[in-house]
């Protein structure tokens, strides 16, 4: 009996731990557009909330709500347009919108009279027929009394070749994937873009049905979770994720060329506004958009938005990724353009004059911010740029090399014996030491070379454009300057050892920094003063 027992608490322990099979139904065809979930699966997101997520491609059998309405997929990622059927009665939650701005356009080439969208009247259109999927081109061409009969729209053949030949004159199109095509091809094209027109529209939103939150409420949370993190790795680290679709999600055979292009266009989308949080939906947008689809006519009655946006979507989130200090610099700048503001509105009531002008109070406040950024980005002794400047210029250097092969390099030094020099002469020194190494380095490296000091005496000088036998040649006059000059602080000889290397493909942020590092202490230990490459 007791044998029994345990083989029943083994089974339901390992049934326990069996993951939870949920459907994603994607509205295309795989490519950077869904890069997130692709990441948050092959990244292992989601099989550390015990989720086994299968991502189907698009289905053009059925509409994408009603696959989650008749249960075929437990998420997908609709447009904009599901609060059309949100509005119609169907039961939608929207979870997430990963593209605040939607890529949907208008795309037309360069080499015809077509300056304006009144220029279109009378020309081929191709876009889908169905009203609401193209509703933000709608609203722009009407918002620009240019009347839909007045334009022949065709159905779209998702050909670019009709574009090309000039079988049509326009073609709704996303901004990350016909443009970029364009470009390959040397063809010149113009964008007609409903943003720029007041008709700013999500795009990919993530969604389920109340009925499946209700009854999955954590499964819900953990795959919003997971999705989230699937979405920030993948636009931070493109090359990267762009290798993942090209080598298990590439049903279009794309090139990798082609997939870090839609990456890096799509970064420009994902962002909402004054924060770096992805996924929000904003409630007030979606008003907006609700009020867009009623004078288009495709909806004639209010959304209840509280029901239908998802509870933990973080619309209201106001994340800056600032530490404690740069925070309360901020909170002390609102506190000093406050005090100003009172105390010049008590010197009017005086003297009947204004103490600053709104001018002078407008430049007052982008000084302050401005020194604020600087403070953010630079170090408070040597006035170096600091380690956080110096993750976010070597990952933009990254991401240039993965798009077009850019050579950079860079150099990471540090100085030798320096806590002999802080003990013997006190920290005084050791700080004129730092500042004086920061003055020569500076003279020596180009005006695009950026120097960052990334930790107690150890700097990164980054190199861009430069190949790694140009940056042995810039190391060896640093190395030899910083020998000369620093040599007459009380007549000691001070020396600096340096790692050289290159970025290659397989690099990112933590393995360039090994490499140069383990280069350094190379030189260190074969006599110090010297560089390794």
């Amino acid at each position: 009996m007791k044998k029994l027992l345990l083989i029943l608490l083994l089974i339901s322990s390992i049934y326990s731990q069996t993951n939870k099979k949920v459907t994603l139904q994607l509205n295309w065809l795989h490519q950077f557009q869904f890069a997130g979930y692709y990441v948050a699966k092959e990244k292992g997101y989601y099989n550390d909330v015990n989720l086994d997520v299968e991502i189907k491609e698009f289905n053009s059998k059925m509409l994408i709500t009603d696959i989650i309405e008749q249960g075929y997929a437990d998420f997908a990622v609709g447009r904009s347009s599901i609060i059309i059927d949100k509005a119609n009665g169907k039961d939608i939650v929207a979870m997430f919108a990963t593209y605040q701005h939607s890529p949907l356009m208008l795309l037309t080439r360069d080499d015809t009279d077509i300056q304006t969208l009144q220029d279109l009247k009378n020309r081929k259109i191709m876009m889908t027929s169905d009203a609401t999927d193209s509703a933000a081109i709608t609203a722009m061409l009407i918002s620009q009394k240019l009347l839909l009969e007045s334009i022949d729209i065709i159905p779209h053949s998702f050909d670019l070749n009709d574009l090309i030949t000039k079988k049509v004159d326009a073609m709704a199109s996303y901004i990350s994937n016909e443009p970029l095509r364009l470009e390959d091809k040397n063809i010149g094209y113009k964008i007609f873009h409903p943003k720029d027109f007041g008709f700013d529209f999500y795009s990919d939103i993530l969604f389920t049905s109340n009925k499946f939150i209700k009854n999955n409420p954590k499964v819900t949370k953990d795959f919003y979770d997971a999705t989230e993190k699937g979405w920030k790795y993948a636009f931070d680290n493109i090359g990267k994720t762009a290798l993942l679709i090209y080598e298990k999600y590439n049903t279009q055979n794309k090139t990798l060329v082609e997939l870090v292009s839609e990456g890096e266009a799509l970064k420009k989308l994902i962002y909402h506004e004054g924060s770096n949080s992805i996924g929000c939906l904003d409630k007030r947008k979606l008003q907006k958009l609700i009020d867009i689809y009623k004078v288009t006519g495709l909806i004639q009655k209010d959304i209840d938005l509280d029901a239908f946006v998802y509870s933990y979507n973080k619309h209201n989130a106001f994340s800056l990724n600032l530490t404690h200090n740069e925070l309360w610099n901020y909170i002390l700048l609102a506190v000093i353009v406050v005090i100003l503001v009172v105390v010049s509105t008590l010197y009017f009531i005086i003297t009947r004059k204004w103490l600053i002008t709104k001018e002078q109070l407008q430049y007052e406040i982008k000084v302050k911010t401005k020194r604020l950024n600087e403070q953010t980005y630079t170090d408070y002794l040597t006035k170096a740029k600091n380690k956080k400047a110096y993750i976010k210029a070597i990952s933009e250097q990254i991401s240039l090399f993965e798009r077009y092969q850019t050579p950079s390099s860079i150099i990471l030094f540090d100085i030798d014996n320096f806590k002999y020099f802080n003990d013997t002469y006190g920290h005084s020194f050791g700080d004129k030491v730092l500042i004086d190494l920061v003055k020569i380095v500076k003279s020596t490296i180009r005006k695009n070379d950026q120097l960052f000091r990334v930790g107690g005496e150890e700097f990164v000088v980054l190199f861009p454009n430069t190949t790694l036998n140009q940056t042995k040649v810039v190391s060896e006059y640093i190395r030899k300057n910083v020998e000369e000059q620093l040599s007459s602080l009380k007549d000691e000889t001070i020396t600096i050892s340096i790692g050289v290397c290159e970025i290659n493909i397989d690099d990112d942020l933590n393995t360039i920094y090994e490499k140069a590092d383990k280069l350094m202490y190379q030189s260190k230990k074969t006599g110090k003063n010297k560089i390794s490459f």
